[in-house]
């Protein structure tokens, strides 16, 4: 999963800040340094800046961005596409999964998420 002398670095892109706290501190649990964003364009600029090993992010996000053009971003950027990303969502459509995975998106999980998801991605995208 991680070498045991760095913490996982994960970040969380969510516009509800109670949702986004509830993940950071489960995270925070399980020995991972987390940091937060509540937009993608914000979320674009702290990916750049921490290069966490995973990110966790809604689809329906407020700004000139949503989830899946984050996603697309990260994917087009040499930089950033190296990072798993986890989709954490209130759209759970089967065409809304493949809109996720087609845009870049490694897993998605539907809201409420089952602690067991978090960490099966956890174990399974951070290295």
């Amino acid at each position: 999963m991680q070498n045991e002398n760095k913490k996982l670095v994960a970040l969380v892109v969510e516009d509800n800040q109670d949702f986004a706290q509830l993940v950071c501190d489960i995270l925070h649990i399980q020995g991972c340094t987390s940091h937060v964003a509540y937009r993608a364009e914000a979320a674009l600029a702290a990916a750049e800046k921490i290069r966490p090993d995973i990110i966790f992010c809604d689809l329906g996000l407020p700004g000139e961005m949503n989830g899946l053009d984050f996603a697309r971003h990260m994917r087009a950027d040499a930089a950033l596409r190296y990072i798993s990303l986890v989709a954490i969502t209130g759209y759970t459509s089967e065409q809304d999964r493949t809109a996720a995975i087609e845009a870049g998106f490694n897993m998605v999980f539907p809201k409420p998420f089952k602690f067991a998801d978090l960490m099966n991605a956890i174990s399974r995208y951070a290295r």
